[in-house]
């Protein structure tokens, strides 16, 4: 059940991500990132990718990746991507509210971790 439930979660919050930007931004293009913006965004995701990988080989080598501590993984990951990529939203998108987007997505992933796995 936990690989089918951790494609369902994905499946769900990348649907969700797409009909809420286009119900609460518009259907309009994205705001671009300023330049600063998007060299944060860069970074932070590699170093967020990074920490993500060397944590789930660490799990995965000392055998201690059980359902509880894969559930606990999921729910950190979806907070600290989530949460980045809102944090970037309200930083350097002033006028878009697709910080919104990004902080409902987060609570909806938290919550389905919870139920799914």
């Amino acid at each position: 059940m936990e690989k089918a439930g951790t494609v369902i979660i994905i499946i769900i919050l990348s649907i969700s991500q797409y009909l809420l930007r286009r119900w609460i931004v518009g259907a309009e293009a994205k705001d671009e990132l300023p330049r600063a913006g998007k060299r944060v965004d860069l970074w932070g995701k590699v170093i967020l990718l990074l920490i993500a990988m060397i944590w789930a080989v660490n799990l995965i080598v000392e055998d201690r990746l059980t359902d509880d501590i894969f559930k606990w993984f999921m729910i950190a990951i979806i907070v600290l991507a989530t949460g980045f990529q809102a944090f970037v939203d309200w930083k350097y998108r002033k006028s878009s509210k697709e910080y919104i987007v990004s902080l409902i997505v987060l609570v909806m992933g938290v919550v389905l971790v919870c139920l799914l796995l």
